[in-house]
This record gives C-alpha cells, sequence and structure tokens, in this order.
C-alpha cells in the first residue's frame, strides 16, 4: 500500500476504491491513496457510502473526512464542520475533520469557525486541531493570538494544532515558526505527543529545508547557549531529521514533498569537510551533547537509513532511464 501511494495512479484508487467499500473498517490504510491519486467523483462516492444523515456510518474510518476535503469536495463543508463541533469530541474524527476542511473555502463557516476559536483561546486543552483553521476566519490577526496562546496556557500535550495552525499563515508566519522550534517551551520534539510531527508538517508548509534548519541548528549550537538548550535544539533537529527521513505523506496541499534526495541530506550532514576532524551533524552532536548519547546513536542510525535510501533512489534512477 504504501508503495502504491508513493507511484500509484488514478487507476489505482478507482480498482482500489470497491475493496475499500466492501469493508471499510478493516482496509483504512488504503484511505490516503484515494486522497492522494482519486479525484472528486472518488470523493462523491466516498460520500455517498460512507455519510449518512449527516454523519459517518458506523465503522467508517476517520480519514474520509480528510480525504474527501482535500479532493476538494465543496458539498462536504457543513458535514465535515458537525464532526468538529459535534457534542461528542473524537479526536481523530475533529483532527481529519479539521485537515479536510482546511483544503476547502470555509466560506459560510468563517463566522461559526471565529467563534470556536474565541471560546478556546487561552484555554489549557481543547479540540487540538480547530487553530488550523484560524486562518478560514479572514482575520490575520489569529496568527499573533496562537503563537500568544502557544506560549501562555496551552498545554503542551494538544499544541500540535497550533504548531500548524502558526505555519498555515504563511510567509507572515516563518519567524515566529522557526522560533518556536527552537523554543523549549514548545516541546516541538514530542514524539509522544505528535508535536514533532506537526513541526515537521509545518516546515514543509513554509518551505523550510533541511539546510535552512540544520544552519540554524549549527549557529545556536555554536552559541553561547546553556547546555539545556542546546539539548533541546539537538532533540528537535533529529526529531524533524527523523520525519524527513521516512517521507512520509502528509496529505497537505499545502506541504509538498521534500525535494532533497537522500545522497543530497547525506552530503549535508554526514559527509566531514576533511579527514582530520568528524565536523559532520554527528561530531557535532558528539562535542555538544556527549559521544555516548542517545540520541547519538540515533544520528549514527539515520545516516544508515538515508544512505540506504540513497542507493534505492539511484536504482529507480537507473531501472526508469531504460
Amino acid at each position: 500500500m504504501d508503495v502504491v501511494l508513493r507511484y500509484g495512479s488514478r487507476s489505482d484508487a478507482e480498482a482500489l476504491l470497491p475493496v475499500f467499500l466492501d469493508d471499510p473498517g478493516a482496509r483504512e490504510r488504503l484511505v490516503p491513496i484515494f486522497a492522494r491519486h482519486g479525484d472528486i467523483s472518488v470523493a462523491e462516492r466516498l460520500m455517498e457510502a460512507s455519510v449518512e444523515a449527516g454523519r459517518l456510518r458506523d465503522g467508517v474510518p476517520t480519514g474520509v473526512l480528510h480525504a474527501v476535503g482535500y479532493l476538494g469536495c465543496e458539498s462536504a463543508e457543513r458535514m465535515l464542520w458537525d464532526h468538529v463541533k459535534g457534542p461528542h469530541h473524537d479526536h481523530h474524527e475533529a483532527m481529519d475533520a479539521c485537515l479536510g476542511l482546511l483544503h476547502l473555502s470555509c466560506q459560510g463557516l468563517r463566522t461559526e469557525i471565529a467563534e470556536a476559536l474565541e471560546r478556546h483561546v487561552g484555554s489549557s486543552l481543547f479540540p487540538e486541531f480547530l487553530p488550523i483553521l484560524a486562518t478560514k476566519t479572514g482575520d490575520p490577526a489569529w496568527l499573533g493570538r496562537l503563537v500568544e496562546w502557544g506560549e501562555g496556557g496551552a498545554s503542551t500535550d494538544c499544541n500540535g494544532g497550533l504548531i500548524l495552525g502558526i505555519a498555515v499563515h504563511g510567509d507572515a508566519a516563518r519567524a515566529e515558526f522557526t522560533r518556536l522550534l527552537w523554543n523549549p517551551r514548545w516541546e516541538a520534539y514530542g514524539g509522544g505527543t505528535g508535536s514533532d510531527y506537526w513541526a515537521y508538517v509545518g516546515a514543509r508548509v513554509l518551505g523550510l529545508g533541511m539546510q535552512d534548519l540544520y544552519a540554524e541548528l549549527v549557529a545556536r549550537l555554536n552559541s553561547d547557549l546553556g547546555s539545556d538548550d542546546k539539548q533541546h535544539c539537538m532533540e528537535t533537529f533529529t526529531a524533524l531529521l527523523r520525519h524527513w527521513v521516512d517521507r512520509r505523506w502528509v496529505g497537505l496541499r499545502l506541504a509538498p514533498d521534500p525535494d532533497e534526495s537522500g545522497d543530497a541530506l547525506c552530503n549535508l550532514l554526514f559527509e566531514w569537510s576533511s579527514p582530520h576532524e568528524d565536523d559532520s551533524l554527528i561530531g557535532l552532536a558528539g562535542r555538544v551533547l556527549g559521544h555516548d548519547d542517545r540520541l547519538v546513536a540515533e544520528l549514527y542510525h539515520l545516516e544508515e537509513t538515508l544512505r540506504s535510501e540513497a542507493r534505492h533512489e539511484l536504482e529507480l534512477r537507473v531501472v526508469t532511464s531504460r
């Protein structure tokens, strides 16, 4: 399924749709294929088979909400919003509905989205992905308010939506987003909370490449920051690199696939500039954290994975050029 997701086409989505509809609950992993390779007709058939009386049918995976929005099905707008604001909040249901709405105009929902944000702004716990819809209100002041919210009362247990919500403000958010990545208050390295993943997606949305992020990291590690802050910077960069290596499809049109090849990343991060001193990412991490630190061990693993990916990329180029 991962291969089809990466390299498939519309014909794959068409062939797999009846297979999914035969048993949606057991075939959840097919849904991203419909989003990436489908079209509006696929979205309409998903809607027809999966929704009844404005709600997902029992047993239908919530990813369908994301998919129909991603495919631009404007007729799904009200149904998606009802899944966000419903009385019985379900995290995954609301998350996928918000991600779907991010791809729609939401012209008729501006007031309702703004009112929902006003009810929760400043709270510690809140519907985590509601903040990604702040841009749909048409009010640019929400950028500063989301930053203030994340640095104030918001719990790091549910700040992934704030991180992405800031990023989708575009170029105006670039400086604030870069600052939050390295700010320990945001815990952008958090794998258990998902903050690391949404920080990665946010970086993609803003077009921040590994070269940009690595230059930021090197500057911070060579500065007079304290050891705890440097540890945090390494944690965050390693978490971002982990997702870069994984290259998972994120399902956001605002976040195109990274264009750095595995070979380019190896050259950037893991090559020595001379045979006399390890000034690579691993050497830098070893000097800052100690060579026995667990992050150094993880970086060795990520290097090995990237070098394997680089070999596969070369093989693929050779095969497809014949």
